[in-house]
């Protein structure tokens, strides 16, 4: 099955979400974790807006209408889509890894792209990058401070440079051997 390119960052609540959506979706997604979206997520998804589209797509509960509000009310270029009125498979769910394929596709599809970006680096890419330096620890604090990520293991960071668009020229250049 062919998975329908959104370019851009869809943020969701939680890792269910992600597993759901891109079973369908291909996309960069940012979680985050429910009721658990510190500053430092607010300040990287700032960061984010400046050089990436952003879809908030939240559960139609309580958390996820607090989520999206604090991320709206923080972030200006943000879009925020509302499934309250989609069809779920649960009906004791609001979630949106319970919403029905099809109508999530009704909400993203105006968002489809053709064209996608090739141009990532990958976390073999970065794995490669910190584990064969002199001191990977390091090198990934390098990384990490330089980008201003939120620190985390080497595919969430991966996903973070893809995110702010940095291109893998630039890394390799700085930290590749």
């Amino acid at each position: 099955m062919n998975k329908i390119y959104i370019p851009g960052v869809i943020v969701v609540e939680g890792k269910e979400d992600v597993s759901y959506l891109s079973s369908f979706i291909d996309s960069l997604f940012f979680t985050t974790n429910g009721y658990d979206i510190s500053k430092e997520k607010i300040e990287f998804l700032k960061r984010v807006s400046e050089v990436n589209r952003i879809i908030v797509l939240t559960d139609n509960d309580e958390a996820g209408m607090q989520i999206s509000d604090k991320i709206k009310s923080e972030i200006c270029m943000v879009i925020v889509e509302k499934t309250a009125k989609l069809k779920r498979k649960s009906y004791y769910k609001a979630g949106v890894a319970e919403t029905i394929k099809e109508e999530v596709l009704k909400v993203l599809l105006p968002y489809a792209s053709d064209k996608k970006d090739e141009t990532k680096l990958t976390d073999y890419q970065l794995n490669r990058i910190i584990s064969l330096s002199s001191n990977p620890k390091a090198t990934k604090n390098l990384i990490v401070n330089k980008y201003r990520l939120i620190d985390g293991n080497i595919k969430f960071l991966s996903q973070q440079l893809q995110m702010l668009k940095i291109q893998p020229e630039e890394v390799l250049k700085e930290y590749g051997n």
